[in-house]
């Protein structure tokens, strides 16, 4: 019997631009290997039907492994190759296509779907590739139906096992109800386009029919393509905001949470990763350390990043567990790893204080007296209170201002009366001091002090106003003690 199988110089013909960006799909025609009978539904030496005719030389082809494609008979059982001319005759698509031939889904009968698959090689990690393929229903033997076909990529040479990448259950449209001549029937094919992201070298292309019982052909497919379209980039943790490293990781102490910071993600050329979710995870080297939300403790946390890359953590998402010791998080974007991580640190445990509004009420007077308010402070830890940073903000249209006496100056007085002072910043626009490296003067659990700064009323304040400062030390904040202003 005459084969049709055909010759090296007719699978060579493709556009230049299709070299560029070749087809990793091997015969996505099905040109290679099929023997087409004359005999075979009498148009055109259509249909290369069941057993050893089919010859697929570049595809897996056997059962579906469903209850209706259970594998056991000849692996060519379960399809059936049709010719170009055979397939599209008359059809919109039939210059479309470049001269593939098709699968039928169906081989011979009900209990013979099938599948086809190849193992695709020379991936790029991290980088999107298309799939484009025609599908359509037949008709012939029985009256046109709707088909189904399942579409998967899955990770690995394999069809079983390996991690999906992209499937779909793909429902084709009945084929026309009129015949051509020649003893086919017109049918309507349609082009569908897919995507997956590579996460190795290898993926494992599949289509099975997912056709109801009943019926001897399935769906038809032809001209399967596959093909890069978006390259990888070398994402990476370009950096951190409070900034971090090895030798100076964000820190927070035993059994307290991280502050919140943010994480900024870059490409190869430096351009941000923008607008993408990207999962962090946290490896705590038995810290005990986790992320928090939701009422669960995981390891990871995913979040978007904003149109500059960076991804925020809010303060108390990462909660530090009740060892000290090192940390790290690293980042996934699309199951692939990124460059870089973060560097942190679980320190020893904060001796905890409480900070209040601090003695009775004073009363201010415009452009008169200064007075002194503000907070008192206790510690609820034993053991002495490392130094902190100490910030003073005015109320916002208050009429007050901060009163330099020899610089603006913070007085802590310890419970024996004994004072020191600390000379502070003044912010710019005037309503804020800060004070760096404040010894507290708590020396043990119980033991209390009081800290305050000097403040005037303005000729042009508000009365009359009852009004108080903020107070933040450390993590901690508080109002001062209460302000009367009066005319």
């Amino acid at each position: 019997m005459p084969s049709n199988t055909p010759e090296p110089n007719d699978l060579a013909a493709a556009p230049a631009a299709a070299e560029q960006n070749p087809n990793l799909v091997k015969d996505g025609g099905f040109k290679a290997g099929p023997r087409f009978n004359a005999d075979e539904c009498g148009f055109s030496r259509a249909v290369a039907a069941g057993g050893d005719n089919v010859r697929l030389l570049n595809w897996d082809y056997g059962g579906n492994g469903n209850t209706n494609g259970q594998p056991g008979a000849n692996p060519g059982d379960y399809i059936d190759v049709a010719t170009h001319e055979y397939s599209f005759a008359q059809s919109d698509a039939y210059g479309e296509v470049d001269g593939s031939n098709s699968i039928d889904l169906v081989g011979r009968g009900n209990g013979r779907h099938g599948f086809v698959g190849q193992h695709l090689s020379g991936l790029i990690p991290g980088a999107q590739y298309d799939v484009t393929f025609w599908a359509s229903s037949p008709w012939y033997n029985e009256p046109p139906h709707h088909t189904t076909m399942y579409y998967s990529v899955t990770d690995g040479r394999l069809r079983e096992g390996g991690k999906s990448l992209d499937s779909d259950y793909i429902a084709v449209p009945q084929a026309r109800n009129d015949p051509i001549p020649g003893g086919s029937w017109r049918r309507q094919w349609k082009e569908y386009r897919k995507s997956f992201i590579a996460q190795s070298p290898d993926a494992y292309l599949s289509f099975a029919d997912d056709t109801a019982d009943g019926y001897w052909t399935g769906t038809m497919l032809a001209c399967v393509a596959v093909r890069l379209s978006a390259p990888a980039h070398d994402y990476r943790v370009a950096g951190t905001d409070p900034a971090s490293s090895a030798d100076d990781p964000l820190t927070a102490p035993k059994d307290s949470p991280f502050g919140a910071f943010r994480v900024r993600f870059l490409d190869e050329t430096n351009q941000p990763l923008a607008g993408q979710d990207v999962t962090l995870r946290l490896e705590p080297h038995s810290t005990g350390s986790h992320f928090s939300y939701g009422g669960q403790a995981p390891l990871t946390y995913s979040a978007k990043t904003d149109a500059g890359g960076w991804l925020t953590v809010p303060a108390g998402t990462l909660q530090a567990g009740p060892q000290e010791g090192p940390m790290q998080i690293t980042a996934r974007f699309r199951g692939t790893d990124l460059g870089g991580q973060i560097d942190l640190r679980v320190g020893a445990a904060a001796s905890r204080f409480t900070v209040s509004p601090g003695g009775t009420p004073i009363t201010l007077t415009r452009a008169g007296e200064t007075r002194y308010p503000g907070v008192g402070l206790r510690a609820e830890t034993d053991g002495a209170v490392p130094p902190q940073k100490v910030r003073v903000t005015l109320p916002p249209d208050g009429g007050l201002a901060f009163v330099a006496e020899g610089g603006y100056q913070l007085t802590v007085m310890d419970a024996h009366l004994a004072t020191r002072t600390y000379t502070g910043d003044l912010h710019p626009d005037g309503r804020s001091l800060t004070f760096d490296g404040v010894y507290l003067a708590l020396h043990g659990k119980g033991s209390t002090s009081a800290a305050w700064v000097a403040v005037k009323a303005l000729p042009d304040a508000p009365v009359p106003s009852d009004l108080t400062l903020t107070f933040q030390v450390g993590d901690r904040t508080s109002p001062s003690t209460l302000i009367h202003v009066r005319a």
